[in-house]
């Protein structure tokens, strides 16, 4: 899912810690295999290319994962979409070439992107997916990340090693507080948002979203990677948005989407979720719901 997934851990048998942690690179690198939507064996990449009209089974993985977009997507009033890949697509290789698109293809991306275009469905345990409309691409940048770190995590508590986190980029899944310690320090905390202070975390995950690394600058003005999918358009205000909760899709998704909504749909969706957190800044504007010091 083009990052680097890393491993923290503590143990007292380094043969043990050696195994386990082999078995947790291979879950990521399983799920790698299945989300990619640039690695040509990947299921994603497959299904993007092959473009099934018609209903066809997927792996339980991959279900899931779309499942969890959907509902997040829904929950979001659709400002995270895992099926704008042909605008995702156009804006990465606009800030690989260093050159702005044009709007003709701006608009073809995007009439070619949304997740009314996609259907899902379980039958005898088993997901089936197909494409509504023909060149309709997935990506889940957004969630993808999120889901693979809580997967490496369980494999690490399922064998024995509670105090323990993932990082993957900007998301992290932190299980028990290292020894003598109150939590994880989890440096971009103060990076990004140096009014928090610094805090220590566990038994939660993290993500942060923003254009602090992928972006293309052009004729003075940053274009951010995330894609406001209501316009179309990157975002252009530099915001980013920190969200802790129970489990990384939805933290992932919800850092996605705080980015692109405004203020009062984030109050909304946070008001009775009391197990999410966030943080957001835009320019000199600081929000912040259910976060404090810890």
């Amino acid at each position: 899912m083009g990052t680097l997934y890393q491993l923290y851990f503590y143990t007292n048998n380094e043969v043990k810690a050696e195994i386990i942690s082999k078995k947790a690179f291979e879950r990521i690198r399983q799920l790698d295999d299945i989300l990619s939507d640039y690695k040509e064996n990947a299921e994603v990449y497959q299904l993007n290319i092959r473009q099934p009209l018609e209903w066809k089974e997927i792996s339980n993985d991959l279900g899931f994962v779309l499942k969890e977009s959907i509902k997040w997507s829904k929950i979001t009033g659709h400002y995270f979409d895992p099926a704008i890949g042909s605008l995702t697509h156009l804006w990465r290789r606009a800030r690989r070439r260093n050159e702005f698109p044009a709007d003709s293809l701006q608009r073809m991306a995007n009439e070619y992107s949304g997740i009314q275009y996609i259907a899902l469905r379980k039958i005898n345990n088993r997901y089936q997916f197909k494409f509504l409309k023909k060149g309709i691409k997935l990506d889940f940048g957004g969630i993808g990340k999120g889901y693979a770190v809580d997967e490496a995590l369980k494999i690490l508590k399922k064998h024995g090693i509670p105090k323990a986190m993932v990082s993957a980029g900007s998301s992290f899944a932190i299980g028990e507080a290292p020894p003598l310690k109150k939590g994880w320090y989890i440096e971009p905390d103060s990076s990004l948002f140096p009014s928090l202070g610094i805090r220590y975390v566990k038994n939660t995950t993290q993500s942060i979203s923003g254009d602090q690394q992928q972006f293309l600058e052009w004729e003075g003005r940053r274009y951010s990677h995330l894609i406001n999918p209501i316009t179309g358009k990157p975002l252009t205000d530099g915001s980013t948005c920190l969200v802790e909760g129970p489990n990384g899709m939805g933290t992932d998704a919800l850092g996605t989407a705080f980015s692109i909504m405004d203020n009062d749909n984030i109050y909304k969706i946070l008001r009775y979720r009391k197990k999410i957190k966030a943080i957001c800044k835009r320019g000199e504007t600081l929000i912040k719901v259910n976060l404090n010091n810890e």
